[in-house]
């Protein structure tokens, strides 16, 4: 009797199970039906069907998208808006770009809202092979550094113009320096010495704030991959293939991603996400064009990244004469902000009083001490940013520094 009361417990139960699971498929069947009628009735070109992340409960679907826009800044810097470049392609995908692939791997971020740590890694990888040139290696930086390190996020969501500004910055190590964890965890749990095996980009901008389709597909060709984000909406999750447009559902949060390519033929952008490989088509997908002027706002806050650009200097005046009493004269210096540069006397009797500073513009204050020897010309040089300015002494010409200038302080 016991034995028979225990199986008939046990039967209830596995019945009971069985019934939810049951109940819950027909929901997830119903609501995949609803999205797909609503896909025919805009005549859109997409198919929905039960994925990896529409199947999660909903909390665990706004971790997917919960990324935060950026707040503009003084400093931030924008690529000049330019006309559809001349000779464009119809298309192009960096995964086979002249039969080269120029795209890591897809990731999975997991249930921490680190979809901006993994877009902004994603560009970095990709630039990383588009410098170094090696097409199809499958490089893999540590997002869980930018999770964990860089102060742009959390598992609770983040920003990519910080994330952005940290690889520029710092950079990011291999993926064996901080494996992903998902979790917030401890920039005292990375390898010591990480920054040394950091990569970092010269510089990046933004290529727009709003959505720009002539913008965005410029800066594909011109910098390859971009990092940019947009609003999700509940049909996204179901997404399987064909070229996504909104069709149904209510708003659930912003996500970031990698733009890899365009398409003119079918008006669509190509699209790397960070769900897994096991979503849309293996990992990726296509969205119209028309998503970057309605409510999904695709392209937002596109960003790409650059190499360092080469330093240059202004350097003025050249050369400049003293009288046989010496005296003191400034060297102006102008550079780009990031540009290093240092002022070195190349004569005992010539002395650096005080440089302003030592990247970007500035100016060297120096004297010149009087000469042992009056009516005796005598020249030596001062060099600065790399390039020489002569100072002569002792010549008679009109073009002295006696007089000019002040020492530092004076």
């Amino acid at each position: 009797m016991k034995r028979t009361a225990s199986s008939r417990v046990l039967f209830v139960a596995v019945a009971a199970i069985c019934g939810l699971l049951f109940a819950n498929g027909l929901a997830f069947a119903s609501e995949v039906d609803d999205i797909n009628k609503a896909i025919k009735e805009k005549k859109a070109k997409w198919v929905a069907g039960e994925t990896s992340v529409s199947k999660l409960p909903y909390s665990e679907q706004k971790l997917r998208a919960a990324a935060q826009k950026p707040h503009l800044k003084n400093t931030d810097t924008f690529l000049a808006a330019e006309p559809p470049l001349a000779g464009a392609p119809l298309g192009v995908d960096w995964r086979n770009y002249n039969g080269l692939n120029y795209v890591t791997p897809v990731r999975n971020q997991g249930g921490c809202a680190s979809c901006w740590a993994f877009a902004t890694t994603a560009a970095l990888e990709s630039f990383f092979l588009r410098q170094e040139n090696l097409p199809g290696q499958n490089e893999d930086f540590a997002e869980q550094v930018l999770v964990s390190c860089s102060g742009a996020g959390t598992c609770g969501g983040g920003y990519i113009d910080q994330a952005s500004s940290f690889i520029r910055d710092t950079g990011l190590p291999p993926e064996m320096d901080y494996y992903y964890t998902g979790t917030n965890g401890s920039c005292a749990t990375a390898a010591a010495g990480w920054q040394q095996a950091a990569y970092q980009i010269g510089s990046w901008s933004y290529v727009c704030v709003s959505p720009s389709v002539t913008a965005i597909k410029n800066a594909l060709v011109t910098y390859g991959p971009l990092v940019t984000m947009y609003q999700v909406y509940q049909d996204f999750l179901s997404y399987k293939s064909g070229i996504y447009s909104y069709a149904t559902g209510s708003y659930l949060g912003n996500h970031c991603v990698l733009i890899v390519g365009y398409d003119d033929v079918g008006q669509n952008f190509i699209v790397k996400n960070s769900w897994g490989s096991g979503w849309g088509e293996a990992g990726y997908f296509k969205i119209a064009y028309s998503e970057c002027g309605n409510g999904v706002q695709f392209g937002e806050y596109t960003i790409a990244y650059t190499p360092q650009v080469a330093c240059s200097y202004g350097i003025s005046p050249k050369s400049q004469s003293f009288t046989d009493a010496g005296g003191v004269a400034t060297i102006t210096v102008t550079a780009r902000a990031d540009c290093s540069w240092s002022a070195v006397s190349n004569a005992s009797w010539i002395t650096i009083d005080q440089v302003t500073a030592s990247q970007g513009n500035g100016t060297v204050y120096y004297s010149v001490a009087p000469n042992p020897t009056p009516g005796t010309a005598r020249k030596g040089s001062i060099t600065v940013a790399t390039q020489s300015v002569t100072v002569s002494q002792g010549t008679t010409t009109n073009n002295t520094a006696k007089g000019r200038g002040k020492k530092p302080g004076k």
